[in-house]
């Protein structure tokens, strides 16, 4: 699962017309492969930031879609 993958993935969910349920499920489902294939800790620490910060910007994207769109 390369990020690039993972960005257009997110990005054809956004195009979707996808009931708020659905989409909310996707997202989190989208999110928890990034935690399993990048090793995403459950605390995100300054640290950790640093050395992905690719990994963490994308991962924040999702997330903050994930809070506005559902």
């Amino acid at each position: 699962m390369t990020l690039q993958s993972i960005l257009q993935e997110f990005h054809t969910l956004k195009a979707e017309s996808i009931p708020v349920d659905l989409l909310d499920e996707k997202y989190a489902d989208l999110m928890i492969r990034m935690e399993q294939s990048y090793e995403i800790p459950d605390v995100i620490t300054a640290e950790w930031e640093e050395k992905n910060r690719s990994v963490s910007t994308v991962y924040r994207l999702i997330a903050s879609n994930r809070l506005m769109d559902t």
